[in-house]
């Protein structure tokens, strides 16, 4: 698996740098030009979870199907943590200890619902593919997670920093 995603950081390099364009546009984009960017990655991130995954062309349509649900119903928690990314921008400089308290409370809701969201869609995959499909799913999502949080955490200074 990590030879197979390392084969892939190209793409994935690419993916992120969709991402961080995204959030770069997010407060200076209208609404159309953002919905944009979305799908560019959203599109991007299916190709690379699809050529990650290596399923005939069967299988790839059954994915698919239940991969096009997961990131419909994913959109919501991608916009509440634009959202919080956007508030913690705001509010950096004058934070409060109740913006503080605020923004990790929300941050807690925010990766329980993507946790539940990606167990819901495991049991799916898994019980249409096998555990082993089911499991690649839930690993390229935690990975580019993961990787997304690295370029935040790079890009953002920690409460407190000057």
């Amino acid at each position: 698996v990590c030879r197979t995603i390392t084969i892939k950081s190209i793409k994935m390099k690419k993916l992120l740098l969709v991402l961080t364009v995204l959030c770069a546009f997010n407060t200076y984009a209208q609404d159309a030009e953002l919905e944009a960017f979305k799908d560019l990655y959203n599109s991007e991130k299916k190709t690379v979870i699809g050529e990650f995954l290596e399923l005939d062309a069967t299988k790839a349509a059954t994915f698919n199907e239940i991969y096009d649900q997961y990131t419909l119903e994913r959109k919501d928690i991608a916009s509440s943590r634009m959202a919080l990314l956007e508030d913690y921008v705001d509010q950096y400089d004058s934070m409060t200890d109740e913006q503080a308290d605020a923004i990790v409370k929300e941050t807690f809701s925010i990766r329980a619902k993507n946790e539940k969201l990606q167990k819901k869609y495991y049991k799916k995959i898994k019980k249409a593919l096998g555990a082993k499909t089911g499991s690649q799913f839930v690993q390229f999502e935690r990975y580019v997670q993961t990787s997304i949080d690295e370029v935040l955490q790079e890009a953002l200074p920690l409460i407190g920093e000057k």
